[in-house]
């Protein structure tokens, strides 16, 4: 869809970091005190304080007078998405089509900065994995859905991602060496599908392939999800590539509206 042109004059710079304040709640910071806000932000202390103290005052966080979380209500922000957004009702029916089809987990990721978010699950499921729910923000460099999408990048990009994201390992099998996992980006270009073995999530294979609009711009990713236990990667590919580069084609003209 094409972005309308905004000009800065537009903007509202005290909404843009409030919504950039309460992103810097995460797993690694779950509570912030003013200091540790106003370094993350990039903001005076004055101006950190002033914006926990509103979250607080509308009920999207509390404190303790020292550190401040945030509250359940702060949920809605994005379940206003869930609840509104076209594209993921539009993608359900063949999501659901290719989880009967494989009778495995398939899921539907879109990227947001250097993170994947799954916008769709599949109702069906045998596995109990978090990583898959709906929200779920996954790194790329060691995920199916974001090896494609670093495939789609140019060398800058490229290089800027690898810049700012360090490589760790996550899991036992996750790739932290640069070499290594360029040489599984440029694969995954050139076969156009991601295999990928426990990197993300011990116990867990994934088979990803591209969503693409008319022009050929990646939008998404379609990615099945299953058990090490159940079958070898080799295994995956040969029995659910087929079925997925299917879901591909009947997504295609959704992608592009």
């Amino acid at each position: 869809m094409k972005q309308p042109t905004i000009h800065s004059r537009d903007l509202i710079v005290g909404l843009q970091k409030g919504l950039a304040l309460m992103q810097l709640f995460s797993q690694d910071y779950p509570r912030l005190s003013v200091p540790e806000a106003a370094r993350l932000a990039d903001m005076t202390h004055s101006a950190a304080r002033r914006f926990l103290l509103t979250l607080v005052h509308d009920d999207y966080a509390q404190t303790d007078g020292r550190y401040y979380w945030l509250t359940a209500k702060a949920l809605r922000i994005g379940q206003a998405y869930v609840d509104s957004a076209v594209l993921p009702r539009m993608l359900r029916p063949i999501v659901e089509q290719v989880a009967r089809t494989t009778q495995e987990h398939v899921s539907v990721g879109v990227r947001d900065g250097d993170d994947i978010v799954h916008i769709v699950r599949s109702r069906y499921s045998h596995i109990a994995s978090l990583s898959i729910r709906p929200g779920s923000r996954v790194p790329m460099y060691c995920t199916g859905s974001g090896r494609l999408w670093l495939a789609s990048l140019d060398e800058d990009a490229l290089a800027g991602y690898f810049a700012r994201n360090p490589l760790r390992a996550i899991t036992p099998y996750t790739l932290i060496d640069e070499t290594e996992v360029r040489a599984q980006i440029n694969l995954a270009r050139e076969r156009g599908y991601v295999l990928l073995d426990q990197e993300y999530e011990v116990g867990m294979r994934v088979l990803s392939v591209p969503l693409l609009d008319r022009e050929g711009q990646l939008q998404a990713v379609l990615t099945i999800t299953t058990h090490a236990s159940r079958m070898t990667t080799e295994q995956m590919r040969e029995r659910y590539l087929s079925a997925l580069y299917e879901g591909q084609a009947l997504l295609r003209p959704i992608m592009t509206l």
